[in-house]
C-alpha cells in the first residue's frame, strides 16, 4: 500500500519520498532586489493616480521577474529527521518549515525567494518519512508543511502563507493593484483544489486521460488568455502563478510519463506559461529533478497507479449518526459504507475504500454504536457494522467487504488483503497494551515493529486512525477500569 501524500494545502505525514540531504537540483540564491510594494490604498487617490500606481507596480513586478539572479548560491540545510534536535523556537528568527519535494511547501518557498527574503526567512527542511516528534509537539500541532514561524506565532496552509509573506515582508508585490486582476486572482485561487483533484484523479485512474482532467487543463488555458500584458495568469508573475506552478510542473511530468499525454499540446498559453516561468529564478531554485520525481513516483505506484491521497485530504468526514438521525434514502443509486469511526472491523472496509481511491464513489455513513438508529436494522437486519449498500443490495462482514470492494471497484488490487485484516487490531493492541498493561508489543519483535512503522506511512490507513488517548479512555470505560 502506497501513498502520494499531496493533501490539501499542505503535505501530510505519509510522503512520497524521503528527501535526500544532498540535492543535485539548483539551490536558491540571495536576491539583491528590494522593492517595497506600493500602497494599496488606491481609494484615496484620484483616478489618474490609481492608474499610475497600478502601472508602476506592474512594471516593478515585471522587473523583479526578469532580473538576473545573484551569483551567490544559498546553501540549503539538510532535512531534519526524528533524531534531529529542534531549532530554538520563538528566538526572533523567522523560519519556513518545508519539505523539499512537497508542492504545497514549494508555494511558500517560491514566495520567499521571489521577495528576496533568503536572509530574513530561514528554511527548515523536514523529512516527512521520518518526521521529528517535536515538530508536532512544539512547532505546529497540525504536523503538516509548510508552516511559518514569525513574530512568536506559527501559521500554516500554503495559500495563506503566500499571502502572509506578501503582506508582512518587503520585496516585489505578489498581487497587482488592478481590481479586475485581484478579483480574477481570488477566483483562480478558489479553483486550485478542484484543478489538482481532477488532474490527480485522472493520473490514478485506469485508461486514458479523463474528460474532467482535460476540462480542467482547458480551463487553465483559457485563464492564461484573459490578460494580454504578460504570459502569466494576471499578465505579470503573481501569487496565482505561485499557487499553480508546483502542480503544473508535476502534472506535465506525470501525464507525459504515465499517460503518454502532453498537457501543452493544443494549449499554446500553457506552453508559454511553462517556458516563461522557468525563466524565473525564484521558482527554478525550488524545482526537483524531473527524473527524481518520476522514478520515485513510479516506485511508490508499483509502476501503475498512485493512491489518491489528495482525495483523502479533501474529504470532510460526516458526523456520527445517533438514534435521532434521519435515515438516508435507501437504494437511490448511491453506494454507502455504514461504519463506526471507533470500530476496528469497520476500519477494515474503510481502509480498503481509501486505498482504492473510492472516496467519491463510496459515501461514509458513520453510526453511533452507543445510540444506534433504529432504522439501521431495517437497512441491515444483523444490525452490525460494517455493511455496504451497493447495486440495490446490502453486504456485510468486514473480511467479505474487503474482497467485495477489491473485486467490484477500480483501483489498486488488494489481494492478498492480509495487512488490512490485521492492521486495525495490531494498532489497537499496541495502544491498549501500552496504555493499560504498560507492555510494549514490539519489544523483541523486530518484524512487528517494522510492520507498524511502514503501516503508519500509508495514508489510506492513517486517515482511519483514532486518537490513541481516546481509544484507551473508551476501552477503559467499557471495561469499567
Amino acid at each position: 500500500m502506497n501513498s502520494l501524500a499531496f493533501p490539501r494545502g499542505r503535505c501530510s505525514p505519509s510522503p512520497l519520498t524521503r528527501p535526500s540531504t544532498s540535492r543535485s537540483s539548483p539551490v536558491p540564491s540571495s536576491r539583491t532586489i528590494k522593492i517595497r510594494p506600493s500602497s494599496r490604498s488606491v481609494a484615496r487617490c484620484n483616478l489618474r493616480d490609481a492608474k499610475n500606481l497600478s502601472r508602476s507596480r506592474t512594471v516593478a513586478m515585471a522587473a523583479a521577474a526578469a532580473a538576473p539572479a545573484s551569483s551567490e548560491k544559498e546553501v540549503l540545510p539538510p532535512s531534519l529527521t526524528s533524531s534531529s534536535e529542534p531549532p530554538p523556537l520563538f528566538d526572533g528568527t523567522t523560519r519556513l518549515y518545508v519539505a523539499y519535494h512537497c508542492p504545497y511547501a514549494q508555494r511558500a518557498w517560491i514566495a520567499r525567494n521571489y521577495k528576496g527574503l533568503q536572509d530574513k526567512i530561514k528554511i527548515v527542511a523536514i523529512d516527512l518519512a521520518d518526521r521529528p516528534a517535536w515538530y508536532k509537539e512544539k512547532v505546529y500541532p497540525e504536523n503538516k508543511v509548510p508552516s511559518l514561524e514569525h513574530n512568536n506565532q506559527v501559521k500554516g496552509e500554503s495559500l495563506d502563507l503566500v499571502k502572509y509573506i506578501d503582506t508582512n515582508f518587503e520585496g516585489p508585490a505578489l498581487l497587482p493593484d488592478d481590481s479586475e486582476k485581484q478579483q480574477f486572482a481570488e477566483e483562480l485561487l478558489a479553483y486550485t483544489d478542484a484543478f489538482n483533484k481532477a488532474s490527480y484523479s485522472s493520473i490514478v485512474a485506469k485508461g486514458d486521460v479523463s474528460d474532467e482532467a482535460v476540462a480542467a487543463l482547458d480551463k487553465i488555458e483559457a485563464a492564461l488568455a484573459k490578460f494580454n500584458d504578460g504570459p502569466f495568469f494576471l499578465g505579470q508573475f503573481s501569487l496565482v502563478d505561485i499557487a499553480y506552478v508546483p502542480f503544473i510542473e508535476r502534472f506535465q511530468i506525470f501525464f507525459s510519463a504515465i499517460k503518454n499525454y502532453d498537457i501543452t499540446k493544443g494549449r499554446p498559453n500553457l506552453q508559454k506559461f511553462i517556458e516563461e516561468v522557468n525563466k524565473i529564478h525564484a521558482y527554478t531554485e525550488t524545482k526537483q529533478d524531473p527524473q527524481f520525481l518520476l522514478e520515485h513516483t513510479k516506485k511508490r505506484l508499483g509502476t501503475m497507479l498512485m493512491e489518491q491521497t489528495i482525495l483523502l485530504a479533501m474529504e470532510v468526514l460526516p458526523p456520527t449518526m445517533p438514534s435521532a438521525s434521519k435515515q438516508p434514502p435507501l437504494y437511490d443509486g448511491e453506494t454507502r459504507l455504514y461504519m463506526s469511526y471507533i470500530c476496528p472491523y469497520a476500519q477494515r472496509a474503510w481502509i480498503a475504500r481509501n486505498y482504492k481511491g473510492l472516496q467519491e464513489k463510496i459515501k461514509l455513513v458513520p453510526m453511533d454504536t452507543n445510540d444506534r438508529p433504529a432504522w439501521y436494522k431495517e437497512v441491515y437486519p444483523k444490525n452490525t457494522l460494517p455493511s455496504l449498500e451497493h447495486n440495490n443490495k446490502i453486504i456485510g462482514e468486514s473480511l467479505d467487504l474487503i474482497k467485495y470492494i477489491d473485486i467490484n471497484f477500480a483501483g489498486p488490487k488488494l489481494t492478498p488483503d492480509v495487512d488490512i485484516a490485521y492492521a486495525p487490531f495490531i494498532d489497537g493492541f499496541q495502544t491498549l497494551f501500552a496504555g493499560i498493561k504498560n507492555y510494549d508489543i514490539t519489544e523483541g519483535r523486530a518484524n512487528i515493529q517494522i510492520f507498524i512503522k511502514e503501516l503508519n506511512r500509508i495514508d489510506a490507513y492513517m486517515h482511519t486512525k483514532q486518537d490513541p488517548s481516546e481509544v484507551i479512555a473508551l476501552t477503559k470505560k467499557k471495561l469499567g477500569i
